[in-house]
């Protein structure tokens, strides 16, 4: 059984190098989830532990075709993101600290940090200006399953419309949203993952 989830793993690893979206989605349904819970061990909070299983995915999507893997592919995300992990928490330290190192690492980082934050800073916002131009029947059952964690059952008896019409907005959003973020292509396949994992979580 090993043998195929390596043989399978493989797969989607040159599907990804090549820029096959499918291929991110079988990883980040695989593995997000097991993100999740290692970060949730070393930082105990679940907003920021989902921050960081972002950055490791989107970090994964952008060196796409440089990725050089020796290892399993769970145990290189688990290395990235418990180095996300290590480095949020010395950042939170100094900064309690008031150490004089917060100053000089920030100076030190490189421009081409400040244009990948500025970039994601970019991209959050016009997600958010996205998701208020969505038709107002989307931007409800976004708002029902997004921020009140309602199931489609529960959406579709709240609005008295059929889970299957709750799922055609679903897919419906997805697509305006997708379309919407087409400037931000690096990213934005693992921001609509992580929309379609919301969704569905």
């Amino acid at each position: 059984m090993q043998g195929t989830v390596d043989v399978a793993e493989q797969a989607w690893l040159k599907g990804l190098r090549q820029g096959d979206e499918s291929a991110l989605r079988q990883i980040f349904d695989r593995h997000y989830p097991l993100l999740l819970a290692d970060l949730y061990r070393l930082i105990p909070d679940e907003d920021t532990g989902k921050d960081l299983a972002q950055e490791v995915f989107v970090e994964l999507w952008r060196k796409r075709q440089d990725l050089d893997i020796h290892t399993s592919l769970r145990a290189y995300l688990r290395r990235a993101a418990q180095n996300r992990a290590i480095n949020f928490i010395k950042t939170q330290r100094r900064i309690l600290l008031d150490e004089p190192e917060t100053w000089t690492d920030t100076a030190d980082s490189s421009s081409q940090d400040i244009q990948q934050q500025n970039r994601q800073e970019g991209l959050e916002v016009a997600l958010h200006e996205a998701i208020g131009r969505l038709p107002e029947r989307c931007r409800i059952v976004f708002a029902l399953s997004r921020f009140e964690r309602l199931s489609h059952k529960e959406i579709a008896e709240k609005l008295d419309i059929s889970v299957k019409t709750i799922e055609n907005q679903i897919t419906k959003a997805m697509k305006l949203l997708r379309d919407a973020l087409t400037q931000y292509s690096d990213l934005s396949p693992v921001i609509i993952l992580l929309l379609n994992w919301w969704w569905m979580g």
